[in-house]
């Protein structure tokens, strides 16, 4: 079952970020995307898993021509109500996806790995899509974290797959050598460590990624 078909998750999606934590914690995963995409020069990027287009925004300011998918009508139906400029809005699997092979500059997918039922597929169908030295840049959710330890007690993240560090590296590593950097660090009561314990001892709940396409990998290659 895909969570974010349900009418009412899509809805209240956005309504986190509205909340003082759910500020800052926004701020800190942009910083930590922002500063593993500086060297890469914005062109034609796939979103995958856009949902309600918070992460297609922060996309389109980059200067990135987002094409931003996602397999949720009802996901789709909130981000065509913000009317972002410069954003194409495609409905598609990451299973498969209707686009050729080595189509795009950059591909981003973040906290959406998670909900795809596949992992190891989508990033077959990233490879594909991916122009060689192409980027994929990624967000993902720390199984090893505090959240990732209690996710079965949220009725939205139950149906998530976390990955630890170790397996994001693996899956990334079909595609070249990744480059992973960790933040958003909680508490066992859920509040906000980062910019209060200068080295945490845990784990960061969010995971941030950019992998370059090795040249040489074929589309035909998995």
């Amino acid at each position: 079952m895909n969570i974010f078909e349900k009418k009412e998750v899509a809805q209240e999606y956005d309504s986190y970020y509205t909340t003082e934590q759910g500020e800052e914690v926004d701020a800190l995963e942009k910083q930590a995307i922002q500063d593993l995409i500086n060297p890469i020069i914005p062109g034609k990027l796939l979103e995958i898993g856009c949902g309600t287009g918070h992460w297609t925004s922060f996309f389109s300011q980059q200067g990135f021509q987002v094409t931003a998918t996602d397999i949720s009508e009802a996901m789709l139906q909130q981000i065509r109500a913000k009317s972002l400029p410069n954003v194409k809005l495609l409905t598609a699997d990451v299973l498969q996806l209707p686009f050729p092979d080595d189509h795009f500059d950059q591909v981003a997918v973040i906290t959406a790995l998670e909900f795809c039922g596949d992992i190891p597929q989508a990033i077959s169908e990233i490879k594909r899509v991916l122009k060689p030295e192409g980027w994929l840049i990624a967000g993902c959710l720390n199984a090893d974290s505090t959240l990732g330890k209690i996710k079965n007690q949220d009725p939205v993240y139950k149906h998530a797959d976390f990955m630890t560090q170790s397996i994001l590296k693996k899956q990334l590593s079909k595609i070249g050598k990744p480059t992973i950097t960790e933040s958003v660090y909680l508490s066992p009561d859920l509040k906000l460590l980062d910019q209060r314990n200068s080295q945490p001892t845990i784990a960061g709940v969010f995971m941030a990624a950019v992998v370059q396409k090795e040249k040489q990998c074929t589309s035909q290659s998995k």
